[in-house]
């Protein structure tokens, strides 16, 4: 049985707390807004910071972004293994500079994290890699506005994504592209989509598959019309420099929805069994009668990878990646299999 503190309470932070609640763990969040189930706790004050993390042997962030440096940092003082929802490339890289015999895996959820661990393992069946396509998306269910896209998550996390450069693989190369480039059509079921890049989603595989594969990227998935509209906002209007403006602005004024659908799709090209082929995953997720299908991913995502860790399949030191979870390990438990 193992301590598993989670730091933050918001929407998907509440979702990991009631999941990890069923399992045989004790579970305890903390947030700074404490309550009768919530633990009141300043993540930017090291002293309670650390008070609380020396208490446990796992923490889950889905605190804000830009607190996981002072977590992790924290994590890796008080020997705890560290997990975290994040995007932000950047919080990534910090943890990458420690020297530590600590487990500290960043980036769990839907994208970046299982969508990762999906790909990486669809790239096992072939004898030689050309192309991965990584796709995925958090879209309303019924949008009528003339951007197609009602909120569904939080809005930082969003425009970090569509701000901050995006990896990508070319001709064997690791190099960096710019968020809403690449624009493509894609029909998924029938259905007809805009997908462009945006930052975060590859994790860390265009570090680990450079040079072993000629093309790999992530892009996100929106409805037709989209991508034009966050492309007069971000660059006519300039807000992708006036970030909070932009937060402001979509707070305000653009709904929140739990009516969502997470669409999630990967290709894998190159050759199999001596001949050109391609392999792919498709799964549409929605909610249910307790959580919208963004909380139920994402939540799902980073249990399954809590759980394989707390049970001993995961094991190892410092920075671990997505894409070395092995499927089968992924989809072990109850968590997992919502990507069966």
């Amino acid at each position: 049985m193992k301590n598993i503190g989670i730091l933050g309470a918001g929407k998907i932070g509440s979702t990991i707390h009631s999941y990890l609640k069923t399992t045989e763990h004790n579970v305890t969040v903390a947030d700074k807004f404490g309550n009768d189930e919530v633990q009141a706790l300043d993540v930017f004050n090291k002293k309670e910071l650390d008070s609380f993390v020396s208490k446990q042997d796992i923490i889950v962030s889905a605190a804000p972004y830009d607190a996981n440096p002072l977590i992790a940092d924290s994590c890796n003082e008080n020997n705890v293994a560290y997990f975290d929802l994040t995007e932000d490339t950047a919080v990534t890289d910090h943890i990458k500079t420690f020297q530590s015999d600590v487990f500290m895996m960043p980036q769990c959820g839907f994208a970046p994290g299982a969508i990762n661990i999906v790909a990486s393992n669809l790239m096992k069946q072939f004898e030689r890699v050309d192309k991965v396509n990584m796709r995925g998306g958090a879209l309303p269910k019924y949008p009528n506005n003339k951007m197609s896209y009602y909120l569904t998550w939080s809005t930082s996390g969003l425009i970090n994504e569509y701000i901050n450069d995006c990896d990508v693989i070319r001709n064997g190369k690791h190099i960096k592209t710019q968020p809403l480039d690449g624009l493509e059509t894609i029909y998924i079921d029938g259905d007809k989509y805009d997908a462009f890049n945006t930052s975060g989603g590859a994790a860390s595989m265009c570090e680990t598959f450079a040079g072993k594969v000629k093309t790999l990227d992530y892009k996100t998935i929106r409805y037709p019309g989209h991508h034009n509209s966050m492309k007069f906002l971000l660059d006519d209007l300039n807000l992708k420099h006036n970030k909070e403006k932009f937060i402001d602005l979509f707070d305000q004024e653009v709904p929140y929805t739990t009516s969502d659908v997470i669409v999630m799709f990967c290709s894998v090209v190159g050759i199999k069994n001596g001949t050109l082929q391609e392999v792919t995953y498709s799964k549409k997720i929605y909610g249910d009668e307790d959580f919208s299908a963004i909380q139920r991913t994402t939540a799902s995502g980073m249990c399954a990878i809590v759980l394989a860790y707390a049970e001993g399949k995961l094991t190892g030191k410092g920075f671990q990646k997505q894409e070395d979870v092995p499927l089968e390990t992924f989809l072990s438990n109850k968590f997992g299999k919502l990507y069966e």
